[in-house]
């Protein structure tokens, strides 16, 4: 029987109650008093037997209504609780002051694969062990936020964070574990990192050349393989890795990038291998995540492979043979699921030859070579990325420029692009900034890159007898004199050089340039 008797407040109605059920040889099994109100919850009892009580009930003094619940207050406020740790993402671990667990949410169990009942009333310390996290937080009174920590019992890593529980006296009562699994952090990771989408259709062609490479790339992206893009700086590497890669089975998994050129050899270790806590100096508490782990069961692009160094070279291909990493300061063989994308514009057949580069190495990255050619040798595709380059400029800048003349788009097509579709991009936007009308002329059409070579190679000629200060004081002042023929402005000049108009007008100064009045 479970009721809920309103009384008028008064003294003894507690004693009153425990009266009757003693009379009737009643068990109670719990009995909550708040302010005029008393829940009471007894053995099970057969239809007579309630009614004899409930009449007993009714004559003391005081009662006000008596009524019929489902459940007491703390199996109520126990249920509500439940179902909101259920509906969360995250596993769910509360423990007394003393550390014996008292609640675990399924999401915990699914994450530690454990039965609920097995944990349930034991300590923490032995029940869990590597949540040591927790102990400190009832030892200290601290909380702990986003510790990733090993579980050695289930050979498994956890994202942990611990939180005290005070009373309302503020003292502590217990303590809460937030768990996830890395799998969700992960997940996490790449939404908040917010990856392009790119698909084969993104990339802007209608080359035979390229319409065959697309093809081949769609038909290797079902395959777990290594693949090797080989291609020009410029010529849409990353590009091609993240289009295979959501073309893949792997595709609602994470895509990471690293560039092995713009991080240092010892920085670049820790980054793809991770390391443990207390390694060196400074060291995040709990260690620290590769990516290699990071993007387990997604795709790991691997950009400038060719600059690597000997050492982490070694320890690639090892991550290649065993499918396992070890961090740096550990001792542990982690397992990973990774599809590794490396690209280079290096000739790494001739490093091999001299010995820059592993050949067994060569051998476990270039499984699939893909080769992406450079945009001199796919002319006819320079029109359809140069309208395509110059539509996403002109969408994202205040500008008047509608359209690029015939005669700007035949300067496009006869030039070589060293830079590929990077150059054309910022000839493009280039274009656009210098423009005075309507549309986009020949003449708007710089390509720096011929100017700055002929300039520079006039100007070390000319100077070859000069100290190296001297000669590149005097090629600058060259370049500012061949561009202030075309331009009338320092912000027109600034924009053809790459520079602000304050940086133009501080070097037409200390070169003693000034524009022509007349211009």
């Amino acid at each position: 029987m479970k009721i809920c008797i309103e009384n008028k407040d008064r003294h003894g109605l507690v004693y009153d109650i425990s009266k009757i059920l003693l009379k009737y040889n009643v068990n109670i099994i719990s009995m909550e008093v708040i302010k005029n109100t008393t829940y009471l919850e007894t053995e099970a009892l057969s239809y007579k037997g309630e009614q004899k009580i409930l009449s007993e009930l009714h004559k003391l003094s005081g009662i006000v209504q008596i009524k019929s619940i489902m459940l007491m207050p703390h199996n109520e406020k126990y249920q509500q609780m439940d179902i909101v740790f259920n509906t969360i993402n995250e596993g769910i671990i509360i423990t007394d002051k003393n550390g014996d667990i008292i609640y675990i949410n399924k999401i915990a169990v699914k994450i530690l694969k454990i039965p609920n009942d097995d944990i349930l009333g034991q300590n923490i310390s032995r029940a869990l062990p590597f949540c040591k996290l927790l102990l400190k937080t009832l030892q200290t009174g601290k909380k702990y936020l986003h510790h990733e920590v090993y579980a050695e019992e289930y050979d498994n890593h956890y994202m942990v964070s611990s939180q005290p529980l005070l009373d309302e006296n503020n003292n502590l009562s217990g303590g809460v574990a937030v768990i996830r699994d890395m799998e969700t952090v992960r997940q996490i990771y790449q939404k908040i990192t917010g990856q392009p989408s790119i698909s084969f259709k993104d990339i802007i062609h209608q080359s035979d050349i390229m319409e065959k490479l697309i093809l081949s790339a769609q038909h290797y992206a079902s395959s777990n393989s290594t693949i090797l893009i080989r291609g020009e700086t410029g010529s849409g590497k990353e590009l091609f890795a993240r289009a295979i890669h959501n073309a893949s089975p792997r595709r609602d998994n994470i895509f990471l990038a690293i560039n092995c050129t713009a991080i240092p050899d010892t920085l670049l270790e820790s980054e793809l291998f991770g390391y443990e806590e207390g390694t060196f100096t400074g060291a995040n508490k709990g260690g620290k995540l590769g990516l290699f782990e990071l993007a387990s069961g997604g795709t790991l692009f691997l950009d400038e492979i060719g600059d690597i160094s000997s050492t982490l070279q070694a320890k690639l291909l090892r991550v290649l043979q065993e499918h396992s990493v070890r961090r740096i300061g550990g001792n542990r063989e982690i397992p990973i699921n990774v599809r590794i994308i490396s690209a280079t514009n290096c000739n790494l057949e001739q490093m091999v030859k001299d010995g820059l580069f592993r050949q067994d190495l060569y051998y476990r990255l270039n499984v699939i070579p893909l080769y992406l050619p450079p945009l001199r040798e796919r002319k006819e595709d320079i029109r359809l990325l140069a309208n395509y380059l110059f539509q996403s400029t002109v969408n994202n800048i205040n500008t008047s420029i509608k359209s690029i003349s015939q005669e700007a788009f035949e300067k496009l097509t006869n030039y070589d692009y060293p830079g590929n579709v990077r150059e054309l991009s910022n000839i493009i936007e280039r274009a656009i900034n210098v423009a005075q009308g309507s549309q986009i002329t020949a003449e708007d059409i710089i390509l720096f890159n011929q100017m700055q070579n002929t300039s520079c190679a006039h100007s070390l000629n000319e100077y070859s007898t000069l100290n190296l200060d001297e000669a590149l004081r005097r090629t600058e002042k060259n370049i500012l004199q061949q561009a202030m023929k075309k331009f009338s402005s320092s912000r027109k000049l600034g924009a053809a050089l790459g520079l602000s108009h304050t940086s133009v007008i501080r070097k037409m100064k200390e070169h003693n340039l000034s524009f022509d009045k007349n211009n």
